[in-house]
């Protein structure tokens, strides 16, 4: 059984993944606007990552992040066969794009709480 693309409507996966995506991005920038802050002053502190709000987040933005690329994926693909509508590409772009750049972010943000870990002990 075919599902058609209807026409003129955009569809849930691409505004999934736009919304997913950018989602993932903006929690990647609190996350490294927080640990640019922290790292600085965990040196002289006893801090546990695993239970501050930092490691939600971070959790958080990795989960949204990858979810924006998956779904903005598979939506150009379902597009290509003719499955979703053309009008969700630029969703399904953004989504896959910001959910890249917030992923490059967290794992950019990610090596100072490591070595800060690292340093501690």
């Amino acid at each position: 059984m075919h599902e058609e693309a209807k026409k003129g409507e955009t569809g849930a996966l691409s505004i999934a993944a736009k919304v997913t995506g950018l989602s993932g991005l903006l929690l990647a920038i609190i996350l490294l606007t927080i640990v640019l802050v922290v790292v600085f002053t965990i040196l002289n502190k006893n801090w546990d990552i695993y239970n501050t709000p930092e490691f939600v987040i971070s959790t958080s933005s990795i989960i949204l992040s990858i979810s924006g690329v998956v779904c903005g994926v598979v939506d150009l693909i379902r597009i290509k066969k003719g499955k979703s509508s053309k009008k969700g590409r630029a969703f399904d772009i953004v989504g896959i794009v910001s959910g890249s750049i917030g992923l490059a972010i967290r794992f950019i943000a990610m090596p100072p709480i490591v070595l800060t870990q690292i340093i501690r002990i």
